[in-house]
């Protein structure tokens, strides 16, 4: 039998599961006093109807309109559902929005929206996230904002369905997180507009990329490993456009990337379709690329469907820093069910200290047009800087074939059909200085 004080708790408690459930607050911007179209500034509003919804589980809602606003913070537990029609446009002051910090030391930035050390978080809907690029674009980067949206130290996230834009730096970006899911949104910037990246992964445990539109002025979809590594990435269902690289591991990769997958992917109009810069001394591992279609293009005098490099920028020129690092290491990588159209040539390099090794093409069919004169355009990239050549440091860039893989160890390529569509286009099918343990098809490496 239960004393008089159980008695009580138990009552008590009884009580409180017989309540009625609460809904979950909604949102609307317009009734803390936003007002789309009339070009003041509506942060105050967003903000108030933010913090009115984060940690109970809201949803903040944008309506159809124009909203010129500020630098945005959102909460966990919310989703912030900017509707079809609703635009969501940057001050052209950047005092409106003040610097963060980054994960680590000496890497504030000014972001549009953020969602910093947040969790169980959704930003959904139809409407528009508008940089106001055309407002920042020609002035120094400490004079932009960095960011349109970025999730930085957060866990459990969703970004649906929506369009980002025209942002003064990088698009998106995914910086320190735990899985984050990315689904159906449009990113675009004018090819020619600067460091205009679609989405920055940095330093983040599955994440998953599927059914984007990405047609943006610098990277597509890049890495950046830096603390620690960038573990089961998956990019699936999506086209790139790109004035550099579609998809690019790097430059910054002194932890890593591996167990990733990149799948169903149309790539057009690029400098390198794929890309991995492995110089600053960590691995990338077990990543795989299948069917996708490549046909890179652009402003540039020279392509790469596939660029692949180790090398060392420990050496910096003045002002880049000074000291010694290890090589960094690729193993375990495989291209499978490619189809590429290119001027350019596939460049797949390890260092004599540090070979390339693991190596699998299967299944790649590739036809070279309107070829680029390859002894002529030599000159091995290190990403978007040019850095003085490493004593040591191998250059196959003027080789004049269609794949070269140098300095690599362990390679299998089977069903790889490369060719000229010209005569004038011909050059050796395949080139392997410095490698060893090739094995490939009868006749791969005959002119084509």
């Amino acid at each position: 039998m239960l004393g008089k004080k159980s008695a009580s708790v138990a009552a008590l408690l009884m009580a409180w599961l017989t309540l009625p459930a609460q809904a979950a607050p909604h949102c609307d911007v317009t009734a803390y006093g936003a007002r789309g179209d009339d070009e003041k500034h509506d942060t105050s509003a967003f903000q108030q109807a933010i913090d009115a919804c984060k940690d109970r589980g809201g949803r903040v809602v944008v309506p159809s309109g124009r909203y010129v606003l500020g630098q945005l913070r959102l909460g966990s537990f919310m989703e912030l559902h900017i509707g079809a029609g609703a635009v969501l446009s940057a001050s052209t002051n950047l005092a409106d929005f003040p610097s963060v910090d980054a994960i680590g030391p000496g890497n504030a930035h000014r972001p549009f929206i953020v969602g910093l050390g947040v969790r169980d978080i959704a930003i959904t809907g139809l409407g528009t996230i508008d940089g106001s690029g055309p407002s920042y674009w020609g002035k120094d980067d400490a004079d932009r904002i960095r960011f349109g949206l970025i999730l930085q130290g957060c866990q459990n996230a969703k970004v649906r369905d929506i369009t980002v834009r025209d942002t003064p730096m990088f698009l998106m970006a995914v910086m320190g997180c735990d899985n984050v899911v990315i689904d159906g949104v449009t990113l675009t910037a004018p090819l020619d507009s600067p460091n205009t990246d679609g989405i920055q992964i940095i330093d983040s445990n599955d994440v998953r990329i599927s059914n984007a539109f990405i047609s943006v002025g610098d990277d597509g979809i890049v890495t950046k490993a830096q603390k620690r590594f960038i573990e089961r990435l998956q990019v699936v269902n999506t086209v790139i456009s790109s004035d550099d690289g579609a998809i690019k591991f790097g430059t910054r990769s002194e932890s890593g990337v591996r167990d990733s997958l990149f799948s169903n992917i149309v790539i057009s109009n690029s400098r390198y379709g794929i890309a991995m810069f492995m110089i600053h001394g960590g691995v990338y591992e077990n990543n795989r690329f299948s069917n996708i279609r490549i046909a890179t293009g652009g402003r540039h005098r020279r392509h790469y469907p596939i660029f692949v490099d180790i090398d060392d920028r420990a050496r910096r020129p003045a002002g880049e820093g000074a000291g010694p690092t290890k090589l960094g290491t690729i193993r375990g990588l495989t291209f499978d069910g490619l189809d590429i159209a290119t001027a350019g040539n596939i460049l797949i390099g390890g260092h004599p200290l540090s070979p390339v090794t693991d190596l699998t093409m299967t299944d790649i069919r590739m036809r070279v047009v309107a070829a680029q004169d390859l002894p002529k355009t030599a000159g091995k990239p290190f990403g978007n800087r040019t850095f003085k050549a490493v004593p040591g440091s191998p250059d196959h860039s003027g080789i004049n074939a269609h794949i070269v893989l140098g300095n690599v160890d362990d390679a299998t390529l089977r069903g790889v059909d490369v060719r000229s569509v010209k005569r004038s286009d011909q050059r050796l099918a395949l080139a392997t200085p410095s490698s060893t343990n090739v094995q490939m098809d009868e006749g791969l490496g005959a002119q084509r």
